[in-house]
């Protein structure tokens, strides 16, 4: 997985969307880019990318618990632990 990397930092009991696991790799540095464009497309990426992966691995709709984004309604999210755990399986099943 390409993003393999980034969820395995992430912190276990945080709740973590799409859009907060992007901007976690931007704060971190976790993530190159030679421009404010490509920065916006990796962004992107990773943020579909990681919607993909909570769909795939069926995570529950409602969520673990809600993140609220400024500007934005509160939307569900899951713990840090349920997207490492992802990382960790093949075909639902674990390596």
């Amino acid at each position: 997985m390409k993003y393999k990397h980034i969820l395995l930092e992430l912190d276990e009991d945080q709740i973590y969307t799409p859009a907060t696991i992007a901007m976690f790799a931007f704060e971190h540095g976790m993530v190159e880019f030679s421009d404010e464009e490509e920065a916006r497309l990796i962004y992107q990426r990773i943020r579909i990318a990681m919607g993909r992966l909570s769909n795939n691995h069926r995570f529950p709709d409602e969520g673990d618990g809600f993140v609220t984004l400024q500007g934005q309604p509160p939307v569900p999210g899951w713990f840090g632990w349920r997207w490492m755990g992802a990382v960790h399986t093949v075909k639902g099943e674990p390596w």
